[in-house]
């Protein structure tokens, strides 16, 4: 049986046996621009819908769209927990989320 080099360019014999494929290539990361964050109350798996930052020297926290990155100062909340958002005693909240506007049609009478 004739010598082979091993990984270390040493001489040996071949193995026994030889694996019938070649080893699987490793998977690599692909970013996807799909991901969804998720709010940032514990527990809570929602997708987040709105971003709260607050200042402390000024007494005033906000509740914005959700930003397009994540600001690490920033919490995000999904709906139901922006909804229910509660400052401390003296704080003032601006919510500055845009509202859509829905115009209704009139009744038809019927």
């Amino acid at each position: 049986m004739p010598l082979i080099r091993d990984g270390r360019g040493r001489r040996t014999h071949p193995p026994d046996h030889v694996p019938a494929h070649p080893p699987a290539a490793r998977a690599r990361a692909v970013p996807s621009p799909a991901v969804t964050r998720q709010c940032s109350r514990q527990g809570c798996a929602e997708p987040a819908a709105a971003t709260l930052t607050y200042q402390y020297d000024r007494g005033v926290a906000w509740v914005d769209d959700l930003t397009t990155d994540r600001d690490p100062h920033g919490y995000d909340l999904c709906q139901r927990h922006a909804a229910r958002v509660g400052v401390p005693s003296g704080w003032r909240l601006d919510d500055r989320r845009t509202r859509v506007v829905v115009p209704l049609r009139e009744r038809l009478a019927g």
